[in-house]
């Protein structure tokens, strides 16, 4: 039998999915084939390298996110340069709103926020995939349907050909762009891509744009393409991957349904976690949950993440691996600050999804210290927070001596305070001058030199010495890579346009909002703390779904900024461009819940909290009463507790040496003091 273009493997969670696609990866790494595997999540990528290298799988394995796919078919089709994007891109898209020719916009195109909407409906055209010209065309004609929008569609349409001339007069392409070059080049060079078979595990939305690139390569390339999807035929939990699934279903040669199984669940707690998984938003009699399923309620939000962690700390204690628990939450940028500070007191090792601006990072803040006060306008409290700096100066009461003598004096600029510290140190600071000279000429020397210092601020509290970086001087070297490849990219390009760079001011301001990870990536011997996406293409042992309130899971609806999902009906229908409309977001809601929900093979643990921060009441999920209908009332009269404040545990549940013996002194008998001279 022939090999079949592209097969279609569909099926619920814990269908035997991944063993399907992973069996077909191995037997055709064994057939010397150069297979690739293509996984959501750079965490998915580590951990399925992990897997295949457990089962002998080592050498010629390709474990790869979608872009990079599109990278590689990019490669081989000999299409070359690298996309912009990030800050670079942002400062393109600044660039075209500032040259464009704007009427009833023209007010929000000034105000902070319209370059990222508009950067959203630019990925939105990039994922149809529409050419530019179409996406203007269409836009056109969308404003000409009704007189009242023709100006308003008028200036979107102008907004996105001035972004598109901006990328075409500086010679790159966008990551999406340069993903539709690719396909459009491997269509024109179908042997390119050769004989690597490609399986697509763990996805349960596609993009248009990723479904073209999947055609390109069953279709035109001829490779054989295993694509897998969480879906199941005729379930209410599935609406919202309904027209994912049928779009695939019309590209596919062949479909695989895999059946629901129960034997991937642990023993003790099959029969409840397994009835979640095909109960879950149907009609269903109620079960015993017995241990498989906990339910957590706090008074607040720092009690539920208390709560959660010790939880988490008692499992480990009792030998679980770190790995093997999730702590999910529907938006974890919210709470990762509290979720580091309490996990860190309670010794729990995580990776935690926590980016932060570069700025509030010791090397940031430095680094743009150093710009601002090598400018005339430098203050010198600029100039302070330079020397502040690790490494800058190691004797930092040279520094406070210095602060005192600015603030007894009345020094207010760095020129001043720069005098006052060389006299007294007799000590020249020359990173000062070499930005100043930098900042002169064109805006690519001021990227190149200030890369360079960025450098120069890392390595230098560690001169001299071989070890180990600790996890605050980690977040630095981490700050330090990502400031030096953006002022890199932003470098290159400003040497075609010195605006893209701008000023130093404006240099100030763009690395200003550039955003850094914090901490390790998820891995062995962390507890991975993340959102529902991040999940959805592995199991865990236990699996905490935290933050489940009214208006956070589901989350409310985000308007749209620049075409609301009226817009995007009455665009299809005026010119046959389909942006993707959430005109019921409950049901995608319910698809990351379920598809969280049914991650855990032995715990689950659904986590609340009964007021916000300043005490107003916080109603539960709705979520949590749809998990509560498919069990018996026992689930709910065994439900924790924690108050706002409380600062004691029950027994066996305190997360640290020292909260249990607080908790039992707490517990104790109290003792009246003697009086004084009795």
């Amino acid at each position: 039998m022939g090999r079949v273009p592209l097969t279609l493997v569909i099926g619920p969670a814990n269908a035997e999915k991944a063993g399907r696609v992973l069996g077909a990866f191995r037997e055709a790494l064994a057939q010397g084939r150069e297979p690739l595997l293509v996984v959501p999540t750079l965490a998915d990528v580590e951990h399925y390298r992990r897997e295949l290298a457990s089962s002998g799988a080592v050498f010629g394995v390709q474990v790869m996110r979608f872009a990079w796919l599109t990278r590689e078919i990019a490669r081989r089709a000999g299409v070359g340069g690298r996309p912009v994007r990030g800050l670079v891109r942002e400062r393109v898209v600044a660039t075209a709103v500032a040259g464009a020719e704007l009427g009833p916009l023209a007010a929000s195109a000034a105000t902070p926020g319209f370059a990222g909407a508009l950067l959203e409906l630019l990925d939105e055209l990039g994922d149809v995939p529409a050419t530019p010209q179409r996406a203007v065309s269409a836009l056109r004609s969308w404003g000409e349907a009704r007189p009242d929008r023709t100006a308003y569609a008028a200036d979107v349409a102008a907004l996105v050909s001035a972004y598109h001339r901006e990328l075409d007069r500086l010679g790159v392409r966008d990551e999406r762009g340069h993903a539709a070059a690719a396909i459009d080049a491997l269509r024109l060079a179908p042997a390119s891509w050769g004989d690597a078979p490609v399986f697509v595990y763990g996805f349960d939305d596609l993009t248009p744009l990723q479904r073209d690139a999947l055609r390109a390569l069953s279709r035109d390339a001829g490779a054989q393409v295993t694509v897998s999807l969480t879906y199941e035929l005729g379930r209410q939990v599935f609406a919202d991957r309904a027209t994912n699934f049928e779009e695939m279903r019309g590209m596919a040669d062949a479909r695989e349904e895999m059946p629901a199984r129960a034997d991937f669940y642990a023993e003790a707690s099959r029969t409840a976690l397994h009835h979640l998984e095909r109960g879950l938003y149907e009609d269903a009699e109620p079960v015993e949950a017995g241990a498989a399923i906990a339910l957590l309620e706090a008074g607040g939000p720092r009690a539920e993440i208390e709560l959660v962690g010790a939880h988490v700390a008692r499992l480990l204690r009792d030998g679980w691996p770190a790995e093997e628990i999730a702590v999910v939450f529907r938006d974890p940028a919210a709470v990762a600050p509290l979720v580091a500070h309490v996990f860190g007191a309670y010794g729990i090792p995580a990776a935690i999804d926590r980016r932060v601006p570069a700025a509030a990072t010791a090397l940031g803040r430095g680094l743009l210290a150093l710009l601002r006060a090598s400018s005339p306008a430098g203050t010198a409290d600029d100039l302070l927070a330079y020397l502040r700096t690790p490494g800058v100066v190691r004797q930092l009461e040279r520094v406070d001596r210095l602060e005192a003598h600015v603030r007894s004096e009345g020094l207010r600029t760095a020129a001043q305070a720069r005098a006052a510290f060389e006299e007294r140190n007799e000590w020249t600071l020359d990173a000062l001058d070499r930005v100043a000279r930098a900042a002169q000429g064109p805006p690519a020397r001021l990227c190149r030199r200030l890369a360079t210092e960025a450098q120069v601020l890392l390595e230098r509290p560690h001169r001299g010495a071989a070890r180990v970086l600790d996890a605050d001087e980690s977040i630095d070297a981490g700050a330090a890579a990502q400031i030096r490849t953006a002022l890199a990219e932003l470098g290159a390009l400003a040497e075609r346009d010195p605006r893209l760079a701008g000023s130093p001011e404006d240099l100030a301001r763009v690395l200003e909002s550039l955003t850094v990870r914090l901490g390790p990536s998820p891995g062995p011997g962390l507890v991975s703390v993340s959102g529902p996406l991040a999940v959805r293409a592995r199991r865990v042992r236990a699996l905490f779904a935290c933050g489940l309130q009214d208006g956070v899971w589901p989350r409310q609806t985000r308007p749209r900024l620049l075409l609301t999902d009226e817009d995007r009906r009455e665009l299809a229908l005026a010119s046959g461009l389909a942006l993707r409309r959430h005109e019921d977001p409950v049901d995608a809601e319910r698809f990351l819940f379920y598809a969280t929900v049914s991650r855990p093979e032995e715990l689950l643990a659904l986590s609340w909290r009964v007021a916000d921060d300043e005490g107003e009441d916080a109603p539960r999920s709705q979520f949590v009463d749809d998990v509560l209908t498919l069990f018996r009332p026992s689930l709910q009269e065994a439900s924790e507790r924690r108050a706002l404040g409380a600062v004691g545990w029950p027994d066996g549940l305190a997360p640290t040496p020292r909260e249990a013996r607080r908790a039992a002194a707490l517990a104790g008998e109290r003792v009246r003091p003697a009086a004084a001279g009795g």
